[in-house]
């Protein structure tokens, strides 16, 4: 019985040990930062930044020796509309071609839009939103959506939120 009690209290300890994270050996060459470009950089939604189409922008994360990009997932980068299944193919393809990983899709919802009305259903059609990147997400090969909560509404308590 003891010897149950004791496997029972050590083995997720043990198991902890064998998948976590090794200690920092303090060796530089053991420690690498891996880069990340995201595609936001290069909308062209703000007066005065460069835009770049998606595939430039791909190859433009490549030519400054990026490890992995992330998408913007709406227009005019990757909203998941504009993507059918063969272009998720080739752009998965694309992203694989030119050694880069895809990190993750930062995705631009906001949940408390609309809260003062009542009436829309705004959050349903934010998580539906989400849906949709996540289907995005998995056909591009990432298992990461970077998802913005919301505003802060003047008037409206955090607890309504």
């Amino acid at each position: 019985m003891k010897k149950r009690i004791l496997i029972a209290v050590l083995l997720p300890f043990w198991m902890m040990t064998a998948v976590s994270q090794k200690t920092p050996s303090g060796n530089p060459a053991d420690f690498r930062v891996k880069t990340c470009l995201h595609s936001v950089s290069y909308l062209g939604v703000w007066r005065g930044q460069a835009q770049l189409t998606v595939d430039e922008f791909l190859e433009k994360a490549a030519e400054l020796g990026y490890d992995g990009v992330m998408l913007v997932a709406k227009r005019p980068h990757v909203s998941p509309h504009d993507y059918n299944k063969e272009e998720r193919v080739r752009l998965k393809a694309k992203i694989e071609s030119l050694g880069l990983t895809l990190v993750g899709l930062a995705g631009y919802t906001d949940f408390t839009a609309g809260i003062d009305k009542p009436g829309i259903p705004n959050a349903e059609i934010q998580a539906a939103w989400v849906g949709e990147m996540a289907e995005l997400a998995r056909d591009l090969g990432t298992g990461m959506i970077r998802i913005f909560t919301g505003y802060e509404r003047p008037g409206i308590p955090y607890d309504r939120l």
